[in-house]
C-alpha cells in the first residue's frame, strides 16, 4: 500500500509540474501575441516606424500562431494526440518542432 501511495504522490507531482510549465508557456505565448498585434497595428499605420527586429519578431510569431492553430485543429481527429507526439519526435531528429518557440521581444518601447 505504501508503494502505491508513493507512486501516486510522484505522479501527481509530475502532473503538477507539467501543468505549471504549460501555464508559463501559455502566458509567454499570449504576451508574444499581444506584442505581435501591436507591431502589426504599428505597421499598418506607418510602415517607416517599424524596425527590422520588429518585423522579424512578427514573422516568427506568425509562424508560431500557425503552428498553434494547426495543432488545435488536429485535436479534432481521433487518435491525433499519438500522431502529434510521433511527428514531434521525428521533427526533433530532423531539426524542427511542431510546437511554438519562445522569441526574444523587440527592444522597442511600449511592449510588455
Amino acid at each position: 500500500m505504501k508503494k502505491i501511495r508513493f507512486w501516486f504522490r510522484i505522479q501527481s507531482k509530475k502532473i503538477f509540474i507539467i501543468i505549471m510549465r504549460t501555464r508559463v508557456a501559455f502566458k509567454r505565448e499570449s504576451n508574444e501575441t499581444i506584442v505581435a498585434a501591436k507591431i502589426l497595428s504599428k505597421l499598418i499605420k506607418n510602415e517607416k516606424s517599424v524596425t527590422d527586429e520588429e518585423i522579424k519578431f512578427l514573422k516568427n510569431q506568425s509562424v508560431d500562431l500557425g503552428k498553434a492553430v494547426g495543432l488545435i485543429g488536429l485535436q479534432f481527429v481521433p487518435g491525433s494526440s499519438i500522431g502529434i507526439i510521433a511527428l514531434e519526435k521525428i521533427g526533433k531528429k530532423k531539426g524542427f518542432t511542431l510546437f511554438p518557440k519562445e522569441h526574444k521581444l523587440p527592444d522597442s518601447k511600449g511592449y510588455c
